[in-house]
């Protein structure tokens, strides 16, 4: 008999584990962790950690604000304009999120913030963001430091406007919790160095069904 209910509470577990796995993952509760894009290999391992933990702290202490910064080595034919905005809808920036997209290739760039940071990431800041934090490293071809210094001050500002510490901490929970939280494949104003003008987890399953199973076990047993 203990056997049998041993095997049912085994089953219930593996059952439930199973139905939770299926269950989709909405945009709005996206998993923390993917905070920059470097097809073009120019960011180093100390700027995309920092990129990171900065995202940490924006999350959980500015609204769920995120910066993403994407470095591609070509847009192709594309205009700018709209390949941030694909990156932004890709990767769920929503009202409160920023992208910072450095085209490499193209020697181009964009900033483009959600319309919920709008009063805060005027035309005249993000203008003052490019012209002295961006730009002056960019036309150098020091790719990772007009990243870093741009997202230093573009979190500065976002934190200010949610009378947040810049420099605070949040919990780095999510999927990028085991390590710096990059992806490695793959928006409202902009400027561009070609001068124009401003515009406006399987392993936690396993682990959650050991553990069920194991409740069942000393529940039944």
């Amino acid at each position: 008999m203990r056997s049998k209910l041993r095997l049912i509470a085994l089953v219930v577990g593996i059952l439930f584990a199973l139905g939770l796995a299926a269950r989709p993952i909405s945009a709005d509760n996206s998993p923390k962790g993917s905070y920059t894009l470097d097809q073009a290999g120019v960011l180093s391992e100390k700027t995309k950690d920092y990129i990171t933990e900065r995202n940490y702290n924006l999350e959980d202490n500015c609204g769920g604000a995120r910066i993403f910064v994407a470095a591609l080595s070509s847009i192709g034919s594309m205009k700018i304009e709209s390949r941030a905005e694909e990156l932004f809808k890709e990767n769920n920036l929503g009202d409160n999120g920023v992208l910072l997209l450095m085209a490499i290739g193209e020697r181009d760039y964009h900033i483009l913030p959600g319309s919920g940071l709008s009063s805060a990431l005027t035309t005249r800041e993000l203008s003052n963001i490019i012209r002295n934090y961006l730009e002056p490293f960019f036309n150098d071809g020091d790719y990772d430091s007009a990243a870093k210094e741009s997202f230093k001050k573009l979190n500065e500002v976002v934190c200010r406007a949610y009378n947040a510490d810049p420099n605070g901490y949040g919990k780095a929970n999510g999927s990028g919790s085991s390590g710096s939280g990059r992806i490695n494949a793959g928006g409202i104003s902009s400027c561009s160095s070609r001068g124009r003008a401003i515009s406006c987890n399987s392993c936690g399953g396993l682990l959650f069904l050991g553990c069920v199973a194991c409740v069942g076990y000393e529940i039944f047993g």
